[in-house]
């Protein structure tokens, strides 16, 4: 089999975009993945816009303040990682950002792809918009050429916890603490061994 690179920004778009149809030609979702350290102002942008609108919603449950935790904080949460060890899988419908994941390589460790966070724009959820991101940074890291054995993804409230077990994953043993805002916190992961298929 052969190995993928990372992006680098310089891909055509089809060179590592997939398409989910979820019904007509206008409902086609469009993901793709770029390395944090490629994505455009103008990209940046849209994340934040839609990370507002969407985190809007969920203060409460994250235990969060008012405060705004701007994508420019959160992208650093997790401590000794460059901007070459971040993936955004961005979901595009008609052009328009409705989701995207942030991916870390190599956390908590080697081999080990620690999906952080996803944002579904809150207009365009339960539209298979979440599975089509999940499914493609797994199918990205069996064919990059970065070790990935296992994934990582953090929960948020029951519904976040009934996703993640919808595609496999099963809560990890172990927990994580990272230290942000000035405090210590306890993350608890699910994880997903992936393997490629037979054949």
């Amino acid at each position: 089999m052969t190995m993928k690179p990372l992006p680098t920004g310089e891909e055509p778009p089809r060179g590592y975009e997939t398409v989910v149809h979820l019904g007509t030609v206008d409902d086609t979702i469009h993901v793709h993945g770029s390395l944090l350290s490629q994505l455009s102002r103008g990209e940046m942008h849209e994340i934040e816009q839609l990370r507002g609108k969407a985190l809007s919603q969920v203060v409460g449950y994250l235990g969060l303040s008012d405060e705004p935790l701007p994508f420019a904080a959160e992208k650093d949460i997790i401590p000794n990682k460059s901007s070459s060890d971040k993936i955004i899988f961005c979901a595009r419908l008609n052009r328009q950002l409705v989701g995207y994941g942030f991916v870390v390589i190599d956390w908590p460790k080697h081999a080990t792809w620690l999906i952080q966070h996803m944002i579904i724009d809150p207009d365009f959820r339960l539209k298979g918009i979440g599975s089509a991101l999940v499914e493609k940074i797994e199918a990205y890291a069996l064919e990059s050429d970065i070790d990935a054995a296992s994934i990582y993804a953090i929960p948020i409230q029951k519904s976040g916890i009934d996703f993640w077990r919808n595609h496999g994953y099963t809560k990890a043993s172990e927990t994580h603490l990272v230290h942000f805002r000035n405090l210590d916190h306890e993350l608890i992961v699910y994880s997903k061994e992936i393997e490629p298929a037979a054949g």
